[in-house]
């Protein structure tokens, strides 16, 4: 499990969203509200599958810049959206979450019921990770994740 989770508001926009999922390497982030309490859960899923239904244009532009990141000899460049576009709007509210003792075949088992490849794991109803698909594979490989 990812135990270094960073997270983000209802507020913060997708611009803003992109930039922190390329200079962090992440795919997704916990909403979390004024108090920390988990609301929901954004992906990139999200971003790319929301300027789908929108504009196929904007859609290519970020997925551009997700390719752009590995080619340092290029700047990164800004995603033109619409002003007030957030996470609030795209995110996936009241994410399934795991207690930080669950047994990783009933993680794998949620997951799959559930066809989602991350969980938000807590304890106490407090974040203290995230468990991927990817993290499970590693596990079961016997792979130290790099």
């Amino acid at each position: 499990m990812t135990e270094k989770v960073i997270t983000v508001n209802e507020t913060t926009s997708l611009n803003d969203l992109v930039s922190l999922f390329l200079e962090n390497r992440i795919s997704c982030a916990p909403v979390i509200d004024s108090d920390g309490a988990l609301i929901g859960i954004v992906t990139k899923t999200d971003i790319v599958g929301h300027f789908l239904d929108i504009d196929l244009e904007i859609s290519v532009k970020v997925m551009l810049q997700d390719v752009l990141e590995h080619f340092t000899d290029h700047p990164q460049s800004e995603i033109s959206t619409v002003a007030d576009l957030n996470v609030g709007k795209i995110m996936t509210r009241n994410p399934l979450t795991a207690d930080v003792e669950t047994p990783i075949d009933e993680l794998a088992a949620k997951m799959i019921e559930n066809n989602i490849h991350r969980l938000v794991i807590t304890e106490n109803d407090v974040i203290c990770g995230i468990i991927s698909t990817l993290d499970i594979l590693y596990h079961v490989s016997g792979r130290e994740k790099k």
